[in-house]
């Protein structure tokens, strides 16, 4: 029985470090982009991510993948009756394809699809009220396009662009402005 065990143990763990990683971890510095109400408020502060390829293949793999953000507006003035922050906390579930170049091996452009949840939490105080309990969620559909270069078989750097497609929300106006969200990410990642 012990022989038997450890035969399986090694195979498993022959199996599992030999191949190529199938799960990777990103961190990257969002950059809100063009006129709309994120690109013109809002900064960005982090966004991590995780990829987790399913099918892996000779041309192309396909992966589910999760980021999650964070990014502020200020509305802090000294003096003034508006004296509020905002924080916005993307959270993109997704699938993604990624594109394997025979000639360019470390090279590695993806695009993905998803769904975007935008959650909104304030602090603060506006013309003297607190709006510390104002919280709200936009969602809508995500697409995204990047590209990864490998640095080493374990490392990479990252850029990708996010287009969100936030749905229509009663008593704000159905415009570009209100409605797409625009985001460049910029990092790194790690193939665990």
């Amino acid at each position: 029985m012990k022989k038997t065990l450890l035969i399986l143990f090694l195979n498993l763990n022959l199996a599992l470090f030999s191949q190529e990683s199938k799960l990777s971890i990103e961190l990257n510095y969002p950059i809100p982009a063009d006129n709309n109400f994120i690109g013109k408020n809002y900064t960005g502060i982090v966004d991590i991510g995780g990829k987790y390829k399913i099918i892996d293949k000779d041309v192309l793999d396909f992966g589910i993948a999760l980021n999650a953000g964070l990014l502020t507006f200020n509305n802090s003035q000294i003096n003034s009756p508006q004296n509020y922050k905002i924080y916005a906390y993307p959270i993109q579930p997704k699938i993604f394809c990624e594109f394997n170049i025979k000639n360019i091996k470390k090279l590695h452009p993806y695009t993905s699809l998803g769904y975007s949840f935008i959650i909104f939490k304030a602090t603060g105080t506006n013309n003297g009220y607190d709006i510390s309990d104002l919280n709200d969620t936009q969602a809508g559909i995500n697409l995204n396009f990047g590209l990864s270069y490998d640095i080493t078989s374990k490392f990479f750097v990252n850029g990708q662009f996010d287009f969100t497609k936030l749905q229509e929300e009663n008593g704000i106006p159905n415009t570009t402005f209100n409605t797409n969200v625009n985001l460049v990410k910029l990092g790194v990642g790690l193939r665990l």
